[in-house]
Parts: C-alpha cells; structure tokens; sequence
C-alpha cells in the first residue's frame, strides 16, 4: 500500500482526492496539509488521515512515500527538495515554481534520486486528445490556435502576477502543454499583454488580455490568446491546422473536418483517475510508461510560458532554451 500525503488542498486537489477515493486498494492517503486548518481537516476527513498545519512537522511525523505538492506558484519554497531528499515520490499540480532556476534545480535532483515524478497535465490523459495525437502522427502541421478566454477567478493569489506568474503562466499553460503534446517542442516566441477590463477589480495586479506567437522546432506557426475579462468560461482549447484537415480539441470532445466529412469524438475517460493511477504503478511496479508529463517534461512547458511573460516585458521574441543549454 503506497502511503501518500498532501500539501496544499486548494480546489486542484479535488481531482486527486476523487481519484484517490477510487484507488484506495493502491494508495493510503495518511496525512494531509494546510495553513488554512479547516481546509486540512475537510480535504482529510473522507480517508480518516492525519491533520497538519506545517508541511515540516508531517515530514517529520509521517511515513510517506509519495507527496502530492498542490500550491500556489509561489508558495513553492523547498517542499519538494525536502521530499526528494528523504526518496519521496513527487506529483506536483503545474505550474512549476516561477523561479525557472528554482525548478531545474528540483528536476535535477529528483533525476538523481530516481524518484517517480508527475506534473498534473491532466489533458494529456483524456482518451480524445490521445485519439487525436495518434492522428496527427500522420499529418504534417501548418499551425496551432490556442485559446483560453475566460472569466476572472475569484482566488486573491490569482491576481497578483508577481504571486500567479499571471494568466499564461498559470492558466493558459495547459493550452501551451498541450500544443507541444501534439504538435511538437516551441522553440520562439514573442508575446503581447495588456490591460483592458479588470483595473478596478479589487487586489487585481496583473494584465488580463494576452496574445502570445509560437514558432515550432518542426516548423509549423502558432499563436495563443488568453484573457480573463469574460463573464464565463468562453472558449477553452487547441485547433491544430493540417493540409485540408482541422483538428478542434476541446474538454469535453474533439472535432476533425476533412474532406470526408466532420467527425467527432467524445470524451470517454476520467482523467484525473488516469493520471492518479499511471503516478502509482509507476511507484510500485517501476513502468513510466504511463506517466505522460514528469516534472523534466513539463519543465519544458515553464519555460515556453516563462519566456512569454518575458518576451511581453521586453517587447523582444525569446528563444525557449533547450535542455542541453541548462
């Protein structure tokens, strides 16, 4: 039985938490911490675990062999080094740390421990968007089109950049993941943000309308746009442009329109389950292959959304480092 705990139990972590439930004949959840008490003691109550309000004090009390690291971007300050250090499996909830050096050093360290690694990229884990991948293995490229274009969050975290990393850092990055998931490594991008709709809302230090262009190592364009000034979830998703073919990837199905006609094809798997359960016979039966984003991998994905935040402050394209440059 794979003894897990948790720190961080914001609203991600419900997927975990319904996976787990599921996965009970695999996984123990023992511990489970917050800063926020009541938080702790609802997110434990269903698996009768432990309570804790330092994430220090559970490392010292608690056996664990996996810890889910579910925080604010800058709430990361050396959970997962600690975890490492005492040969702790990782799932940490994206995005990374924002500090990008913070976040090689962890991938680093976690490669040389061996430990099982996990990054929640959860769209890679829904059975269309691997129907569709599968697809795209045949075609060649033209472009991507990356939306997210969403209402305001409530979370005062989220609205404060320099806490969030801001919309494309912390949102929009599935979109982004996405993209390299089925189309290929980002290698340029150059970005534009502004400020168009949130300046009175309350605690609101951030830009809210963001456009951001992709250049593909393989050759194929793209661009992203992202926005939080809408009064609901509007468009959320990837349309990837082929010779005489469209692919629309969306959360809930996936859409092809070629010459013979539109097909669709349905979501029909619960990802968050998928993930949960990949990241644990990955821990006890040492088979990776299930694991469709480790902390390497979407370190790669920090560094597109990163460089976007910068070339948007600099006005310059970024060239997205490789992993031979770090």
């Amino acid at each position: 039985m794979i003894r897990v705990a948790f720190v961080g139990t914001g609203n991600i972590t419900r997927r975990h938490f319904g996976a787990l439930e599921k996965l009970r004949e695999h996984a123990e959840v023992v511990a489970v911490c917050d800063v926020i008490e009541e938080r702790a003691v609802a997110a434990a109550r269903p698996f009768g675990a432990k309570t804790y309000l330092s994430f220090y004090e559970m490392l010292a009390r608690e056996t664990i062999d996996a810890l889910y690291v579910c925080l604010p971007p800058d709430a990361h300050v050396d959970q997962e080094i600690a975890a490492i250090d005492r040969g702790i499996h990782l799932f940490v909830e994206k995005p990374l740390p924002l500090d990008l050096d913070k976040a090689e050093y962890i991938a680093r360290r976690a490669r040389a421990a061996g430990i099982v690694t996990a990054v929640g990229y959860h769209w890679r884990h829904w059975d269309h968007v691997q129907q569709v991948r599968r697809a795209l293995a045949n075609e060649k490229v033209g472009m991507a089109l990356g939306h997210f274009l969403n209402q305001l969050p409530g979370s005062p975290w989220w609205r404060v950049k320099a806490r969030s990393g801001g919309q494309v850092v912390e949102q929009a990055i599935h979109i982004l993941d996405l993209a390299r998931f089925l189309v290929g490594e980002i290698e340029r991008v150059s970005a534009e943000y502004g400020l168009r709709g949130n300046a009175d809302e309350p605690g609101f230090a951030s830009e809210d309308v963001h456009t951001v262009n992709l250049r593909f190592r393989n050759g194929a364009v793209g661009n992203l746009v992202a926005c939080s000034i809408l009064h609901r979830r509007f468009d959320v998703g990837l349309d990837v442009i082929c010779k005489r073919r469209a692919y629309r990837v969306r959360e809930e199905a996936a859409e092809v329109d070629g010459p013979s006609g539109l097909e669709r094809i349905e979501r029909g798997n619960d990802a968050g389950l998928a993930e949960n359960a990949a990241f644990l016979r990955a821990i006890a039966t040492g088979d990776r292959s299930g694991i469709l984003s480790d902390y390497d991998d979407a370190l790669r994905t920090q560094r597109v959304a990163i460089a976007a935040n910068r070339s948007a402050a600099t006005g310059q394209a970024v060239v997205v480092s490789d992993d031979e440059e770090q």
